[in-house]
């Protein structure tokens, strides 16, 4: 059962953070048209410790991560698959040398099988915390050409996050124990306009999901019910780069008399992939029940409306 947890995170975990592409592909002809303009970078508002990622998808999947912190014995650390974490569209991954030590669960997303495409990658990893502290960052690249669409797009699937703290992952006393992260499913939608070069979005159903992956009795009443959903997220408009990319601010879902920017709780940062902008992926950090000592990592890769592996929240009936 989820408790509300003091632990004094950090509020800032921004000096070690870098940006640059951390995945490692093949360079394209900067010649074609469908290039694109600049590579691909993540903000370190997102990154925050997350140094790099290398990822492979053949033999079931591979993951070797890079952060600052205590992670691991080794400069690129080797995360172990962990199919029983995964949430719909992302591998789960978890890494723990010994028990007494971080607790780390990361989420990487090729685009869905369904899609056909292999046009964008993203991930989220985080630990669960351990003596007032925790690590973790989001990252994303394209790993196909990109070309821009004109017109209005909408993109929707399954958003999913790393949520410190969690667990307890032994049975050290409370003061020394390494919790292991829960993790976040909801759903995402985000709407794209090429001819104004604007986008917004958010993500609603927000589930918090403990070890077995069921739904955590959030407010502890002894149900599971729409109460125990964490808060709905938004991503006011930004601006879409000449490169296809965007970043901003991330708030609770507000009535619109709220004054903008009032409840900001972190940021996000993506990019559209694909011929015609077929996919959007992108990772976001926030303190997702407004507590600075609570954190979130997520990720999100989706397809276009309208393309194959499209999302049912594209289609939905009159109210």
């Amino acid at each position: 059962m989820f408790k509300p947890v003091a632990l004094a995170f950090v509020s800032s975990l921004l000096l070690s953070a870098c940006g640059g592409n951390p995945f490692i592909d093949t360079p394209v002809d900067p010649t074609d048209p469908t290039d694109p303009k600049a590579p691909v970078s993540v903000d370190p508002k997102v990154a925050v410790d997350l140094r790099a990622i290398s990822y492979d998808p053949s033999g079931g999947g591979a993951l070797r991560v890079d952060m600052d912190g205590l992670v691991g014995s080794a400069k690129n650390v080797e995360f172990v698959r962990d199919a029983a974490r995964d949430i719909e569209g992302y591998q789960a991954f978890t890494y723990q040398e010994r028990r007494t030590q971080r607790s780390y669960i990361a989420l990487v997303a090729d685009n869905p099988a369904a899609t056909g495409r292999s046009t964008l990658r993203a991930a989220a990893v985080s630990d669960g915390g351990q003596f007032n502290r925790h690590f973790g960052g989001g990252t994303f690249a394209r790993i196909d050409l990109y070309s821009a669409p004109t017109g209005q797009f909408s993109y929707a699937g399954t958003y999913a996050g790393v949520f410190a703290p969690g667990d307890a992952s032994s049975d050290l006393p409370d003061g020394l124990v390494a919790n292991t992260p829960y993790r976040v499913q909801g759903d995402a939608l985000i709407n794209a306009n090429f001819i104004n070069s604007k986008v917004d979005g958010g993500v609603d159903n927000r589930w918090l999901l403990d070890a077995a992956g069921d739904r955590i009795d959030l407010n502890a009443d002894g149900l599971v019910n729409d109460e125990d959903k964490l808060a709905a997220i938004t991503f006011p408009m930004m601006d879409i780069t000449a490169n296809g990319q965007f970043l901003g601010d991330v708030e609770f879902s507000a009535a619109p008399n709220t004054p903008p920017g009032s409840t900001v709780i972190g940021n996000v940062n993506g990019v559209f992939g694909g011929l015609q902008a077929s996919d959007v992926a992108g990772a976001l950090v926030i303190h997702p029940t407004g507590n600075a000592g609570i954190w979130e990592h997520g990720v999100f890769n989706l397809p276009q409306c309208g393309t194959a592996g499209e999302s049912p929240l594209c289609n939905p009936g009159a109210p």
